[in-house]
């Protein structure tokens, strides 16, 4: 049992740990830490790729959790299709580097999100590619920010063609899909401590099924409250948090069921 609670609680923290490894490098960059730009491009480029980076990462990690086929980007140039540059960009320099943001930040994104997926709707997840992929952002981004200060409006970047979506949405989308990540880990473990508390009754062994059904229901909390989370992110995430709060509740209703079926 402790074994088993000691890999669900790996996997969440992996979740976790990549999420917020990825904001705490935004942030930290945009406020200021000092990187040398290379030569062989301008400083205005150097802004747009900054300004392109988690735009593009976003718009990979929420395609890539809708579509576990993608795996990865044959050619993230095509994220040049769908996102539109913002207007306000002006030199063409900064342009062009926006534009190489966001391809690569696309790229990265799809495989992380791909994995963010299957964390949140199956019993299989690789934690050490979205770690990978989360350190490959890092490195774009600060090689590419700098001291720079990526000033965009998040609120009114739009990331789709028929401007329905901003970076502020899909930023919202998938906090939603980590959170549903979270709550599908915790109900693999209360469907796992459930069927060992089963076991464990079917043996005679009246002290351990207690113990296992009790951290069942526990994880069946958690869960349920988790998709409460992704819930509140309804309104703000918009049509592409649909899928994660839906996750998320299927999720919880499992951890739910399992610990019914335990009995007790």
């Amino acid at each position: 049992m402790t074994r088993q609670i000691e890999r669900t609680v790996t996997v969440i923290r992996g979740i976790r740990a990549a999420s917020l490894a990825v904001l705490v490098v935004l942030c930290a960059n945009l406020m200021g830490t000092a990187v040398a730009f290379a030569d062989r491009n301008s400083p205005q480029f150097h802004r747009g790729a900054c300004e392109g980076s988690y735009p593009g990462w976003l718009r990979g990690v929420v395609d890539g959790y809708h579509d576990l086929s993608l795996s990865s980007v044959k050619d993230p140039s095509s994220v040049l299709q769908m996102v539109p540059t913002p207007e306000e960009l002006t030199s063409a320099d900064e342009r062009l580097g926006y534009g190489e943001g966001l391809k690569e930040g696309f790229k990265l994104g799809v495989s992380y999100g791909v994995e963010l997926g299957r964390a949140a709707r199956t019993t299989e997840s690789d934690a050490e590619t979205m770690g990978q992929m989360t350190a490959r952002f890092q490195a774009f981004v600060q090689e590419h920010c700098g001291d720079l200060l990526a000033a965009l409006d998040w609120k009114m970047t739009f990331m789709n063609t028929a401007e329905t979506s901003t970076v502020a949405t899909l930023n919202e989308a998938q906090l939603a899909m980590h959170l549903a990540a979270t709550a599908n880990q915790l109900a693999i473990s209360a469907e796992r401590m459930a069927r060992g508390a089963q076991e464990a009754e079917a043996k005679g062994d009246l002290p351990a099924a207690l113990k296992f059904r009790a951290t069942a229901q526990s994880s069946a909390q958690m869960s349920a409250s988790f998709a409460q989370m992704a819930r509140s992110h309804a309104a703000a995430g918009r049509e592409e948090a649909v899928q994660a709060i839906i996750d998320a509740e299927a999720a919880a209703e499992r951890a739910k069921k399992a610990v019914d079926g335990a009995g007790g």
